[in-house]
């Protein structure tokens, strides 16, 4: 017994890099709230895990917090958009995926889907705005092709309060 109890105590001390998510389904009002949630769910795994690997503790600081929720709502805006437009001409539904990762510093989360890109409506209207709400909380890229459009939407992970003093020095 005390041999395994060892290897339970090694593997805590590795700390690895948090795996990639990736989810993909019929682009469906249910699952936009099923993707959100497992973003959020693992945004707070992956931020903590570099959060420890930074040194700090277990619960995530302000800035990861507020980092964590400006990715999912962004990231729901983009899903929100392939639902109500991206299968509005199509007989049925198609698929969305989202990914999402950390590199080098940086979120990145990724949603595509095969439909059709639906230009926005010049006129006044009180939609719209998903685009610049994703804008004001990412950097934000949109490709769309002849099938299917891909939003990227990336976010530097806040540098710790020591840092940011050295660096403003």
């Amino acid at each position: 017994m005390a041999r395994s109890s060892r290897r339970r105590v090694r593997k805590r001390e590795f700390v690895t890099p948090h795996a990639p998510l990736d989810l993909v389904a019929e682009a469906g009002p249910p699952r936009v709230g099923a993707f959100r949630r497992a973003l959020r769910r693992w945004l707070g795994d992956a931020l903590e895990v570099r959060q420890v690997e930074a040194g700090a503790g277990g619960d995530l600081t302000d800035d990861l917090e507020d980092l964590a929720d400006d990715l999912v709502l962004a990231t729901s805006e983009a899903l929100e958009n392939v639902v109500d437009h991206a299968f509005a001409n199509s007989p049925a539904p198609g698929a969305m995926r989202l990914r999402a990762g950390i590199v080098d510093d940086v979120v990145t989360v990724v949603v595509t889907d095969d439909g059709h890109w639906r230009s926005p409506t010049t006129g006044p209207t009180t939609r719209g705005r998903g685009l610049t709400l994703m804008e004001s909380l990412t950097d934000v890229e949109v490709h769309h092709g002849e099938v299917g459009t891909t939003v990227t939407m990336r976010r530097p992970l806040p540098q710790p309060a020591h840092e940011r003093r050295s660096a403003q020095a």
